[in-house]
C-alpha cells in the first residue's frame, strides 16, 4: 500500500477526486479529504512496483495536483499488533 498525499488548488478538488474514482477500487482503497499542508490522502493499492508507479503518475499529471508526497507502507499493525507496542493506558 501506498499513501498519496496530495496538495491540489482549491477551484480543482472535485477534477481530483474524479480522477482517483476513475482509477476504482482495484487500485484505490480509501480517500480522506484532511485540513493542513495537503488537501487529499490516498489510500493506493499497490499490486506491484510498475503498477504503484503509473498511479502516482498519473496522479501528478491531473489538473489541478500542485503537490504530491508519497509514502509506501512496509508493515501493518493490526489491534493485536498494537497491544503489544503500547502500554495499556495508551491503547484505543
Amino acid at each position: 500500500m501506498v499513501f498519496a498525499l496530495l496538495g491540489v488548488h482549491q477551484n480543482k478538488i472535485e477534477n481530483v477526486l474524479s480522477k482517483i474514482k476513475s482509477l476504482g477500487n482495484k487500485y484505490v482503497n480509501k480517500v480522506h479529504l484532511v485540513y493542513g499542508e495537503y488537501d487529499i490522502i490516498a489510500e493506493i493499492k499497490a499490486h506491484n512496483p510498475e503498477t504503484s508507479t503509473n498511479i502516482l503518475k498519473t496522479l501528478r499529471e491531473t489538473d489541478g495536483v500542485n503537490t504530491l508526497k508519497t509514502y509506501v507502507v512496509s508493515d501493518q499493525l493490526t489491534d493485536e499488533g498494537l497491544s503489544t507496542l503500547l502500554p495499556p493506558e495508551q491503547q484505543w
